[in-house]
């Protein structure tokens, strides 16, 4: 009896650790004295060929981005594509051409802080 409880932990164990298998999570994150920088993010993430924008995230995938005051949130929206939150400080950026300058900005750094091709 106790040998087949041992082993049904053991499997249980290994079927948690075969559910989370390639979910990658990674923090990156620089400080200095009048700069700061983080970049988080979980899942799969990729980029447009440019490097100027997000192409898809993984149903469980998210990016946080932050540089000094601005910050950048974006996840699946579930349909397939990118719900993004934009800010620079306290103000709520929108998906205009401002918004749009600061996604490029920042992919381009997430693309060179997490080497990506």
């Amino acid at each position: 009896m106790e040998k087949s409880g041992i082993a049904l932990l053991v499997a249980g164990m290994l079927f948690l650790a075969a559910c989370s298998f390639g979910n990658r999570h990674t923090t990156i994150v620089e400080k200095s004295n009048d700069h700061y920088l983080r970049i988080e993010y979980a899942g799969h993430i990729s980029f447009n060929e440019d490097g100027t924008a997000i192409r898809s995230i993984s149903r469980d995938g998210y990016v946080e981005y932050q540089q000094d005051s601005k910050k950048l949130e974006a996840k699946n929206n579930g349909n397939g594509g990118i719900s993004y939150e934009l800010y620079d400080g306290y103000e709520k950026l929108g998906m205009d051409e401002r918004g749009r300058q600061f996604i490029a900005e920042a992919v381009k750094v997430m693309m060179q802080k997490t080497h990506h091709p």
